[in-house]
């Protein structure tokens, strides 16, 4: 059977996808993959995320987990388990979990990292759809390049050969890739990978400053002027700056000249990632970026050597900061407007509130499965603190667009305190009407209010009509209602107490679920203010999140 055709156990996942697929696959690309073979490497490129050496142990126990997903089995080869999501297989052929191998850095990590790689080799050094698309096949040859010194054998073993053999095969249809493929979303670990090619093969040296010459035009591409990456991903920003630390430090290691451009967008994205981070040091759940474990942000963060602080808004990227004594309000504006290859979620003027390290509103978060139902579903609008009709999502206006469909952004400073007016044109061609959010943070922190108005600009059609203005709730948060029910009661963990009172007739308490690491699926409550529009008489809802004395 032809290896390139083995395929995971999945319903309604195709063996071939595209034309080009079977021409990879095909005995005569697979020749043109032939070359000569380094007996050595001349540098490990710097790996700068961290490792997990107990990782590592699960794995030598046949437990695989990735993407959220974990499979145990008896078997430490993981190479045809099958039934598995996509995002799951993709991870695990990324190859980024050699770092907690080298983590451990024990012989027996060793012996058992190069029997998987050479497991791999045997099952996938033919081309195989989806595991050598661009993007898997770039991490996993950053992956073997930086690992390469922990891998390969001091002396004539069975490793090595085939071992780099691959290493190269993969290189040179990588390096096609990014000659015939038009830009993509981001490409920056394909040239990357490139670049590292070209400083670790001795006869590669040539083409390094092409590769980067390539990596800078891609970084003006997908780094806007503010300094927000053009997913709006918090997660991303901080793998970027983590992979452009790491290519810093290898040039450096290698006695090369580090281009202006990654220097200059390390600078730029140490300080959005400060933007993003909420009291307890973690990211904000925007656009499928999850939390990260605690300390991590922090520690890349300090590598990068940039000391930038956050800034209050990204005019191109379209948020808001709102920063008052120990209180946090970080607000998605639309702002700048997206393209709509750069659109995750829906959650047009959505926002996350915290005091201290303890988070009080938040989004749902996100999944690693980008085809998922769990990831459609907290894509939607409904997914985030704002407002939502039915089951219709929140329209982003076109980059580049006139200024009547745009995002307006009026913020205001006196004395600590801060107003953020904001207009949104999100449901303007879906069901009619124009939402202006107006936010009030005083000077303290400890009150936080907002006005919501709805202005129809003509009568939705059926069963378009219905509102609903969310605030979901952290889970470790204790909700009651107050003896009215008029008024919701939040105490925090650490026992702090806050009210959230509102005038609106329809007030109820909602069950919900927050997605904010790999996996994870806790359950939480949010806050709903329900309503109808009955004419074309604008609506004004009045809220306010205070905290009460001890």
């Amino acid at each position: 059977m032809n290896k390139a055709a083995i395929m995971p156990a999945k319903e309604g996942f195709p063996s071939r996808r595209l034309v080009s697929d079977v021409i990879y696959a095909s005995r005569a690309y697979q020749a043109l993959l032939k070359s000569r073979v380094p007996k050595r490497l001349n540098l490990a490129p710097t790996d700068i995320f961290p490792g997990n050496a107990e990782r590592a142990d699960h794995i030598f126990q046949g437990q695989f987990e990735f993407a959220g997903t974990i499979h145990e089995q008896d078997d430490q080869n993981p190479w045809r388990i099958e039934g598995m999501p996509l995002a799951w297989y993709r991870e695990l052929h990324e190859f980024a979990w050699l770092r907690d191998f080298a983590t451990h850095g024990s012989d027996a990590a060793k012996r058992h990292a190069r029997a998987l790689i050479l497991a791999w080799i045997e099952e996938f050094d033919a081309y195989h759809p989806y595991f050598w698309d661009e993007e898997v096949l770039a991490r996993r040859l950053i992956a073997w390049f930086c690992h390469n010194n922990f891998l390969l054998e001091q002396t004539e073993g069975d490793f090595n050969y085939p071992f780099l053999r691959s290493l190269r095969r993969q290189y040179i249809h990588l390096g096609r890739l990014a000659r015939a493929k038009s830009r993509g979303e981001d490409r920056i670990a394909t040239w990357q990978a490139l670049l590292y090619g070209s400083l670790a093969f001795p006869d590669m040296a040539k083409s390094a400053s092409k590769h980067l010459s390539q990596m800078e035009t891609e970084l003006g591409r997908i780094v806007l002027a503010d300094g927000c990456h053009i997913s709006r991903n918090p997660e991303r920003h901080l793998t970027l700056l983590g992979d452009l630390v790491g290519i810093r430090n290898t040039l450096m290691a290698a006695n090369e000249m580090v281009p202006v451009a990654i220097n200059n967008a390390i600078d730029r994205l140490a300080p959005a990632i400060r933007f993003f981070q909420h009291g307890d040091g973690r990211l904000a759940l925007f656009n499928g970026g999850l939390a990260l474990p605690e300390g991590y942000c922090d520690n890349i963060l300090s590598l990068s050597d940039a000391t930038g602080r956050a800034p209050h808004r990204f005019p191109q990227g379209g948020f808001e900061r709102l920063k008052a004594g120990r209180a946090l309000l970080i607000l998605e504006s639309g702002e700048g407007g997206r393209n709509k290859g750069e659109q995750r979620h829906a959650g047009l003027m959505s926002f996350e509130f915290s005091y201290g390290r303890e988070r009080l509103i938040v989004n749902c978060g996100g999944v690693r499965d980008p085809s998922s139902a769990w990831a459609r579903a907290l894509a939607a609008t409904a997914a985030h603190s704002t407002l939502g009709f039915d089951n219709i999502n929140a329209a982003y206006a076109p980059r580049n667009s006139g200024d009547e469909t745009r995002a307006n952004v009026v913020r205001n400073e006196d004395e600590g305190n801060i107003w953020l007016d904001l207009e949104s044109h999100g449901y303007r061609e879906s069901v009619g009407i124009l939402h202006r959010r107006r936010l009030y943070l005083d000077a303290t922190g400890l009150a936080l209010r907002g006005e919501d108005q709805i202005i129809p600009e003509r009568m939705p059609e059926d069963g378009r009509s219905h509102f609903s203005l969310r605030f979901h709730l952290h889970p470790d948060l204790s909700i009651s209602r107050s003896a009215s029910g008029k008024n919701i009661l939040i105490r925090t963990a650490s026992g702090m107490g806050w009210k959230f009172l509102t005038g609106a007739a329809r007030l109820s308490l909602e069950e919900s679920v927050y997605c904010s690491e790999p996996g994870e699926r806790r359950h939480n409550q949010q806050i709903v203010i329900g309503g109808q529009l009955i004419d074309q008489e604008p609506i004004l809802i009045k809220w306010a999140l205070t905290r009460l004395s001890d």
